[in-house]
């Protein structure tokens, strides 16, 4: 094993981290929407809230000896079913360093590579299982799970600290896996979800094509129990004809969006299109909180209880979403988006920011896991690092636009010329009232173009003191294009109105309560007395006219919300036959005491088809 001077590696860590960020080669310059990333001083709000929370009360008290480096120094497995999950980690460590800026958190990353480094074998194994022959352990499941993950997460801190050694031993990592894994006689016994993503990570980094052609061509996939056996360029199945794991599924969806980049086949696209389709279909697999999977297995049966909406899966929806939304330059995949952050992403976080959750029911108790690392929580930290990443995007030259509402500011270099701060207040998701500033360093034309989500049918705009202007129905996005002076003052009202939304499947003949993004649930924690006396939720009929309006709940969140409802609990069969009437609290549904989202409504005429639930993509 290759030893590594702990100190020296922090301090150069540090270092390079405060010098410019490495250069990517640039691939992706055909994308029609360009991310920008913000810092911690840029990003407020509740999405900057949580991600200060998971930074501060999660990753900088994780026991990183015990749970990740311990496992790569013994060596203990020799069998399949082991999985640590340290690239996780460092790939969110890495971005929370860039986030933050704080040395305290740099440090705890190049800390936890440095000892992971350690452990490095001559040939550039680096792992938790025992060496075999001809490195056959690389031919179980979660041993290349673990490197294809750690692979990834060298790549992110070399292009969060520039540190040239990290790059190379990355390098020697992925040359281990292609000459150990390549000589597989099995592949379809192998499944793993991160491999070409990672080679396209290491191919990007270095524009070695090596990477690049292992990534789109090594075929595994476990075809009798999670997915086919295939490579990214001739992956085709259907849920009818295999196996469907689907966090397996949107990793490959969102690979084969990474290697589309650099390839322009037009087949690499045909998994997300029918993915997309099968997913938000009336009937589809998307639940109304915004996850998938049931038991990890893709499912149309809309079951809520159980093993529902696996971390993994709302990290990967979300991070392939957001692929396809830049290669597209369609915003209207940041109303999916927002409906996942607000309900099963946040949700999978404790309030307290200490603990996650491994899967995210909207029936029945919710539990939080009980370890740190393993699968779901790395890749919860991973996306949520990636949030600030998913707020403004760029148009180069032409245009600034804006995905998600939330207290925020950059400055984006326009041309050679002119740079730009944008900067928008908002209390969002409680309210849609969203003022922007838009500060340009001389004036200049270009668009500010603006995210309208489905969910609001009377949208408005005001331009400094100029009348507001309604925004039709189904405009999406709203583009103001103009010549901008400093303080120009951008004021978009997003009226939140009450709706009940349509179940299907096992939800038949049932609603569930949305306003804006965020979904509402009955929490036993304010309902307490009343569940007591009537504990059978099925009874419970909503009567639409006593439905109050919001207000405030800080015992979830500091700014939260809830509502009070009138509601009947009612024997099934025997509506409106002296039922009691009773009101009822129901709150967001990150609340960690929520055990019902779906409800009987007293007057279905009321209820509305699911706006995302329309696959307006593919028209």
């Amino acid at each position: 094993m290759k030893p590594l001077t702990t100190l020296a590696f922090v301090i150069t860590a540090l270092f390079t981290f405060s010098a410019s960020y490495p250069q990517q080669k640039d691939f992706n310059n055909d994308d029609k929407l360009q991310p920008v990333t913000l810092k911690q001083s840029e990003l407020s709000g509740e999405i900057g809230r949580r991600i200060n929370d998971l930074i501060y009360k999660n990753y900088m008290v994780l026991d990183l000896g015990k749970d990740y480096i311990t496992p790569f120094r013994l060596r203990p497995f020799t069998d399949n079913y082991h999985y640590v999950g340290v690239g996780k980690v460092i790939d969110a460590g890495s971005l929370f360093s860039g986030y933050t800026g704080d040395p305290k958190v740099t440090a705890r990353t190049s800390g936890l590579i440095d000892g992971i480094l350690q452990t490095r074998d001559a040939d550039g194994y680096i792992g938790t299982f025992r060496t075999e022959p001809e490195g056959r352990q690389n031919h179980y499941n979660w041993a290349l799970h673990e490197q294809e993950y750690l692979l990834l997460g060298l790549t992110r801190n070399w292009l969060a600290t520039g540190n040239e050694k990290i790059l190379q031993y990355a390098r020697d990592l992925g040359d281990y896996v292609i000459r150990t894994f390549s000589k597989d006689t099995k592949p379809e016994e192998v499944c793993t979800a991160g491999l070409p993503e990672a080679f396209l990570s290491l191919y990007k980094c270095t524009g070695d094509d090596r990477y690049l052609n292992f990534a789109a061509e090594i075929r595994h996939g476990n075809s009798k129990a999670e997915v086919q056996c295939a490579s990214l360029l001739d992956w085709n199945q259907t849920f009818e004809t295999g196996a469907a794991h689907v966090y397996v599924m949107l990793a490959r969806c969102y690979a084969q969006t990474e290697l589309y980049r650099f390839k322009k086949l037009p087949s690499l696209l045909e998994m997300s299109e029918y993915m997309r389709h099968e997913l938000l279909r009336t009937g589809g697999g998307l639940n109304v909180v915004g996850s998938a999977s049931d038991g990890e297995w893709f499912s149309y049966t809309q079951n809520g209880a159980g093993m529902i909406g696996e971390a993994c899966v709302t990290a990967y929806l979300l991070r392939w979403l957001e692929s396809l939304m830049r290669l597209d330059g369609d915003l209207r995949y940041g109303d999916i988006m927002e409906r996942t952050i607000y309900n099963s992403l946040l949700a999978a976080q404790d309030p307290e920011g200490r603990r996650i959750r491994y899967f995210m029911p909207f029936t029945g108790p919710r539990v939080y896991f009980d370890q740190d690392g393993f699968c779901c929580p790395g890749n919860f930290r991973r996306i949520m690092a990636e949030l600030p990443q998913k707020v403004f995007y760029t148009i180069p030259g032409k245009a600034i636009a804006v995905n998600l509402f939330t207290t925020s500011t950059t400055t984006v270099k326009l041309n050679s010329d002119v740079s730009v701060t944008l900067a928008q207040k908002t209390d969002y998701p409680n309210s849609g009232h969203v003022v922007f500033t838009v500060t340009p360093s001389a004036e200049a034309t270009f668009a500010l173009r603006l995210r309208i989500p489905r969910w609001c049918q009377n949208a408005s705009i005001m331009i400094n003191d100029k009348p507001s202007i309604a925004i039709n129905p189904g405009v999406n996005p709203y583009e103001i294009r103009r010549k901008w002076k400093a303080g120009d003052i951008v004021t978009l009202e997003l009226p939140m109105e009450w709706r009940f939304i349509k179940g299907h499947q096992l939800q038949e003949g049932k609603v569930a309560l949305a306003r804006g993004p965020v979904v509402y649930c009955l929490g036993t924690a304010q309902n307490e007395e009343i569940l007591e006396k009537y504990p059978d939720f099925k009874g419970i009929v909503i009567d639409p006219a006593g439905l109050g309006e919001p207000e405030a709940d800080p015992t979830i969140r500091p700014d939260g919300r809830k509502v009070k409802v009138k509601v009947r609990v009612e024997a099934p069969g025997a509506w409106g036959k002296g039922a009691p009437h009773l009101s009822l609290t129901f709150t967001e549904f990150i609340d960690p005491t929520g055990t019902v989202t779906y409800f009987h409504l007293l007057d279905l005429s009321k209820a509305v088809e699911d706006e995302l639930m329309t696959d307006c993509f593919s028209k």
